[in-house]
């Protein structure tokens, strides 16, 4: 008996046509009859050899496309690139339908003349067909086919949503063309296919860009695509946009830091000022034990009622505070354009009293448009607690603070100074948070007022600082929107 290796070539590939049978493999002359017939042929089309060799290829035809010349189309398309390759409905011997993938290779001999047409054809299962109708009109999804190099094969309906792409413009180039430039430059497209050929697949998050050049956020998959002997045939590539999702949940991650950071410095809050009204409540209540308990003299009394007095205005003052500062960090409701130079009159008319008792000089140099988008309440909150402090902390002998403005891009910036000792580089930063004070100023104050000016800026989408050294004073300054835009 004859092994495999003992047949010529020719014998070879006329077994493989001859026991086929899951493909229709045949040949036709130049004017599209047909030659021969293989077993595949029979199973795939109902007509025995005898029945169908020498009769013509639209045959296997639907009636309509008879009638728009398909077949001749195929054979001319053949003859004119080399194939012709395309899926539609075929006819069986008994009349019914079947849907087929069909190749058609024209053959020429050695000096190039054509001498007919080798045909392939292969049933395309109804389940199939209704996988490629659905990845079709799935819009949420861009599903296409890679061959082993990347280009492109195939394209959907969500493949051309998300990308902006028609099939023409983008089946046969490299699936690079999705990537950023510097994805591109470090090979990153190709190193995903690698990976998918070494493991079966790939999966990341990362920008990709539309026809349009606009980026988005996708989610991809590539999974590589084998044979039933194993060869790589090319990739299946899932892409879908989560830009959305992500910036949800950046904003999510934005929220539940601000939270975290809200319950470290509700914690922190907690403590200092459960510390700090220890005291006048030890006060108040030692004194009043003081006046249950024994019978002091009226002088006495006075003494001790005097000081639960001031324990309690203290406390009653550290309370206005703690609730000042939790106002402050509430959501902007409204806000207006305020005349800067209103308010600075209302605050100096608020502490005349202690700029009366510190005979303290206080100068305004404003231009007469400096105006802000604020909410007017808080303009005045802020300026009144850098103008206390100012009058605070200036030069014991003769305090001077110094109220300016000037126009930036979209804002006026505010500086508060005073001719005071200045702060320390190493207490600048600190001070701005709740229950901070500087070791080097004198104050019996609770160190929220700082705290609160900045919550109020900020809130208002403007930045707070100082400008201070030993010696040289210190200079508040704040900057908010002007009545025209906003911060950058």
């Amino acid at each position: 008996m004859q092994g495999l290796d003992e047949l010529s070539e020719d014998r070879q590939l006329a077994l493989l046509v001859n026991q086929a049978t899951d493909y229709a493999i045949f040949v036709l002359d130049p004017d599209g009859y047909v030659q021969t017939w293989n077993p595949g042929a029979e199973r795939t089309t109902g007509y025995r050899s005898e029945e169908i060799i020498g009769r013509h290829v639209s045959r296997f035809y639907t009636d309509e496309d008879n009638e728009r010349g398909r077949p001749a189309d195929a054979l001319r398309i053949a003859v004119a690139t080399g194939r012709c390759e395309e899926e539609g409905w075929r006819v069986r011997s008994d009349g019914s339908r079947f849907r087929a993938n069909v190749v058609i290779t024209a053959l020429r001999n050695e000096d190039g003349e054509l001498i007919g047409f080798g045909k392939v054809s292969r049933e395309v299962t109804e389940e199939l067909v209704e996988y490629r109708r659905l990845v079709k009109s799935v819009r949420d999804y861009a599903i296409f086919m890679l061959d082993p190099a990347g280009h492109i094969l195939s394209w959907n309906a969500g493949a051309q949503h998300l990308k902006g792409y028609e099939a023409e413009e983008i089946i046969g180039r490299h699936f690079s063309i999705f990537y950023s430039p510097e994805d591109r430059a470090r090979n990153h497209p190709d190193y995903e296919l690698d990976v998918a050929v070494r493991e079966g697949r790939y999966e990341e998050e990362g920008w990709r860009l539309r026809k349009d050049g606009t980026r988005f956020w996708a989610s991809v998959t590539i999974t590589a695509v084998r044979d039933e002997e194993g060869r790589l045939t090319g990739f299946a590539k899932v892409t879908r946009d989560l830009t959305e999702r992500r910036r949800t949940q950046r904003e999510l991650e934005g929220v539940v830091e601000e939270l975290r950071l809200a319950n470290e410095e509700l914690d922190r809050f907690a403590a200092v000022a459960a510390h700090d009204m220890t005291d006048p409540l030890r006060t108040i209540s030692g004194f009043a034990e003081f006046l249950l308990e024994t019978e002091p003299s009226e002088e006495q009394r006075e003494r001790y009622i005097r000081h639960i007095f001031d324990s309690s205005q203290r406390l009653s003052a550290m309370l206005r505070g703690l609730l000042a500062y939790a106002r402050a960090g509430r959501p902007l409701e409204t806000g207006a354009v305020v005349d800067v130079a209103a308010v600075i009159s209302q605050v100096r008319a608020d502490l005349a009293a202690d700029i009366g008792e510190r005979d303290a000089q206080v100068v305004v140099e404003l231009a007469p448009d400096a105006c802000v988008h604020v909410d007017p309440d808080d303009l005045r909150i802020i300026l009144q607690n850098l103008v206390s402090n100012g009058i605070k902390f200036a030069d014991r002998r003769a305090p001077v603070i110094t109220i300016s403005a000037s126009r930036t891009r979209g804002a006026w910036r505010i500086t508060v100074a005073d001719n005071g000792p200045g702060i320390p580089p190493e207490h600048q930063e600190r001070i701005f948070a709740a229950f901070e004070r500087a070791p080097s100023r004198r104050s019996n104050g609770y160190g929220l007022g700082l705290a609160i000016c900045q919550r109020l800026v900020e809130r208002h989408g403007g930045r707070i600082g100082l400008e201070s050294a030993p010696g040289d004073g210190t200079r508040f300054w704040f900057s908010l929107p002007d009545n025209v835009v906003d911060l950058p």
